[in-house]
């Protein structure tokens, strides 16, 4: 019983007005991050030959040949060395801002070292951004991501200076989330390109970006963004905690990390929202959520989200109100058929043939005459030969890929009606529910239609349309019951005044959404004022 409150209730444990976790993890008998923290730390020493020793026993060198190391004399025969790591620097930086500068710093002496130090990074370093740090640790981990280091005789502290230049993907268009209308941008890899497309749409000294390294030794960065006069504090620092908790080595993307600060890690629906466009990562913050965005990863991470969201479309925003709501129409419409059209087949033809009109009904039984496996039998064989066409196009090339869709699919079907495997009208069945799939917003919403989809067929087999009944009321009860991150996953279903990703099941005008989305408990509860168009008056 315990099992199955837990599973079927849903306990807030006050995170509607509070996003705060009321659980905390034990402290753990051996932890390599407590280890690290306690371990003494090794700073940079005064002597230029002993830094020059233990950077290249730190770095491997002359193995380790991407490692570039320096070796510079300074006015007055000074001695000073750079480090770097080829491919990820800008060599004309390096070759100007650095080597250059170098050259031409004048001499000092021993008596002067000290009060000099900070004087070196404002005259004489011409470079942007330059830093002075003397954790070995620091300076290592700021070169490993495409700094280069100066380290100089008779200083105990390093230069850091960003040269960063490696090769990146050119900003496009979105793949998987592509729009006739609004912005055509989308974020890349690069992290400071995809902060700079947020901050091009949100012009505004309130919108914060807090650094946070994932993975022990990948140290990871990402950004965490959100606005701090609209986003509720709490869940601000929900949301931190979660990303600090995160006990991994290494970290490459994204959607590593929305796995692991999820709620319930086996629920078949997504609890995360993924996105690629910068507009609705923007859209996202204006609302009062935060966004995490990940160096490497060409997506940035939304929270929190319900289930409402992730039937909604970006560019549902950008169309006029008959047009969005024909459109979401159409979406849910398509959702339905993905889901329970195979299911509802089973149960009308199996169990509940009275509800079938007569002639289709002679039709049905005639076309399956020949067939010679039960109907079960052969939803499942067409509905697992889609699954592999499917995922065969999504591996191939993308020209072999398309073909081998739309050829496979034609073949294969007809080819199987002819030898009397199936039924035509099971191929109709297929065909609709597949296409239905195609048609999500989000695409792990595809996933969670697939395996929906399985088990109210089998529902359907053993208990027909009361078996559907059954599943849809367990999974509502057991949505009901889940999170994303400190927020019912099923919220309130917005009002009709209210601005969200998802204002309400049909779209209302944009001058009408008044209000940010409730559940979230934003700081400033209105975006507009109730009467936004101020050319039409009474």
């Amino acid at each position: 019983m315990g099992i199955l409150k837990k599973l079927f209730t849903f306990d807030d444990n006050g995170y509607k007005d509070e996003f705060i976790l009321t659980h905390k993890m034990p402290a753990a008998e051996y932890d390599v991050r407590r280890e690290s923290e306690e371990a003494e730390k090794t700073y940079v020493y005064n002597n230029i030959e002993e830094n020059l020793a233990y950077i290249k026993k730190r770095f491997t060198y002359p193995i380790n040949n991407d490692v570039v190391i320096r070796e510079i004399m300074m006015k007055g025969g000074r001695r000073a060395f750079i480090i770097f790591i080829d491919g990820m620097v800008t060599t004309e930086s390096v070759n100007e801002a650095v080597i250059k500068s170098m050259q031409e710093l004048p001499y000092f002496a021993d008596e002067e070292i000290i009060d000099k130090e900070e004087e070196i990074t404002q005259k004489y370093i011409s470079h942007s951004q330059a830093a002075v740090n003397s954790d070995f640790d620091s300076i290592c981990e700021e070169v490993n991501f495409g700094s280069c280091a100066v380290f100089v005789d008779g200083f105990s502290t390093a230069f850091l200076l960003d040269v960063r230049g490696w090769g990146t993907r050119q900003i496009g268009k979105p793949e998987n989330e592509q729009s006739i209308y609004g912005p055509q941008e989308a974020f890349a890899e690069m992290l400071r390109n995809n902060t700079a497309l947020i901050r091009k749409i949100i012009k505004t000294e309130k919108l914060i970006g807090e650094s946070i390294k994932v993975g022990r030794v990948s140290k990871t960065r990402g950004i965490l963004m959100y606005i701090s006069d609209i986003a509720n504090p709490a869940l601000v620092r929900d949301v931190k905690y979660r990303l600090n908790s995160i006990s991994m080595d290494y970290v490459i993307a994204v959607e590593e990390v929305a796995m692991m600060i999820e709620e319930k890690p086996n629920m078949i629906t997504s609890q995360q929202l993924l996105t690629e466009r910068p507009d609705r990562a923007a859209r996202a913050l204006t609302e009062g959520r935060c966004v995490f965005i990940l160096n490497g990863s060409p997506r940035a991470l939304i929270l929190p989200t319900n289930a409402f969201e992730l039937t909604s479309s970006a560019s549902d925003d950008y169309l006029r109100l008959p047009y969005a709501n024909m459109t979401r129409f159409v979406r849910f419409s398509a959702m339905f058929l993905s889901v329970l059209l195979p299911a509802i087949y089973i149960a009308a033809t199996l169990f509940h043939q009275e509800i079938v009109p007569t002639f289709l009904l002679y039709s049905i039984a005639a076309a399956r005459e020949n067939v010679p496996f039960p109907t079960i039998v052969e939803l499942f064989l067409m509905d697992i030969s889609f699954e592999m066409i499917r995922e065969a196009g999504i591996r191939m090339p993308s020209p072999i890929g398309s073909t081998l869709g739309i050829v496979g699919g034609l073949i294969l079907g007809q080819a199987a009606v002819s030898a009397q495997i199936v039924s035509p009208i099971m191929i109709i069945i297929i065909a609709i529910t597949g296409i239905g799939s195609f048609a999500t917003a989000d695409y792990s919403l595809s996933w969670t239609y697939r395996i929906l989809r399985i088990s109210f067929i089998i529902l359907a087999a053993f208990l027909g349309f009361y078996g559907i009944a059954i599943g849809i009321f367990l999974y509502s009860v057991y949505l009901g019951a889940q999170k994303s991150a400190g927020a019912e996953f099923l919220s309130p279903v917005p009002k009709a005044k209210s601005r969200s990703m998802t204002p309400s099941i049909f779209q209302n005008a944009i001058f009408k959404r008044e209000k940010r989305p409730s559940f979230l408990e934003p700081e400033s509860k209105y975006e507009e004022p109730k009467i936004s168009r101020g050319w039409k008056r009474k």
